[in-house]
């Protein structure tokens, strides 16, 4: 963001917010720092590519996160998962599936592991949406651009905390984890029918790969 007197070059992310003041919704920038700045006419932007974003948030002391590099750099720290019947069911898996960085012992997966796992999928998928606003895509899924505001981890925290969409997919593995019966699989497969449920199972790399090429926009459609 180039400074229209000094020309000097501040980095930020593209986010929204509701205005403290007046409560209106307004369109700046997140300083790596959590700064809102908000764009004014005649303010200059520069785009940076995929790439070069990367490179610019390792300047700004900004962590890369696994999840979001390459598919060979992570494929043996993040182990995918999902309910075991779901695994014929590519939309399924992709809907319910998630990375996990160290992997639970066959049989041992807990609610709260998932529901860890299922938020920090939200947060990669927002951190991947580099062309298309969030605040864009919040407001045509729900009508909710306010939920764009801060970065990554804070997007995601906020459409957790007020869109009942976002946790049922929790609460239906919850509750098949616990119960283990058909009345909580056909909450989770809806409105599929148990008989649908056959075929080849994907594979965890096929699993990953699903996972890894779905996006945000794919995501929030199947909820």
């Amino acid at each position: 963001m180039p400074d229209n007197k000094n020309h000097d070059v501040v980095m930020g992310t593209i986010t929204s917010r509701k205005c403290p003041t007046c409560g209106h919704h307004e369109i700046g920038y997140e300083t790596p720092d959590g700064v809102f700045v908000p764009l004014r006419p005649g303010d200059r932007i520069a785009r940076f590519p995929r790439s070069a974003q990367r490179v610019a948030d390792n300047d700004a002391g900004v962590p890369p996160d696994p999840a979001v590099q390459p598919t060979e750099n992570n494929s043996t720290q993040w182990t995918p998962w999902v309910p075991e019947p779901l695994r014929v069911s590519r939309d399924l898996c992709r809907k319910y599936g998630v990375l996990i960085e160290k992997g639970p012992a066959k049989g041992h997966m807990t609610p709260a592991l998932y529901e860890r796992a299922y938020r920090h999928k939200l947060k990669r998928l927002i951190e991947k949406e580099f062309y298309t606003p969030l605040s864009v895509i919040l407001d045509r899924f729900f009508v909710a651009p306010h939920l764009a505001s801060g970065n990554a981890k804070q997007a995601a925290d906020a459409m957790w905390s007020e869109l009942d969409e976002i946790r049922e997919p929790v609460a239906w593995v919850a509750a098949w984890l616990t119960e283990q019966d058909e009345a909580s699989l056909s909450k989770m497969i809806h409105p599929k029918s148990a008989d649908e449920l056959n075929g080849p199972m994907l594979t965890d790399g096929q699993l990953r790969e699903a996972l890894e090429k779905m996006s945000l926009e794919d995501f929030l459609e199947m909820l």
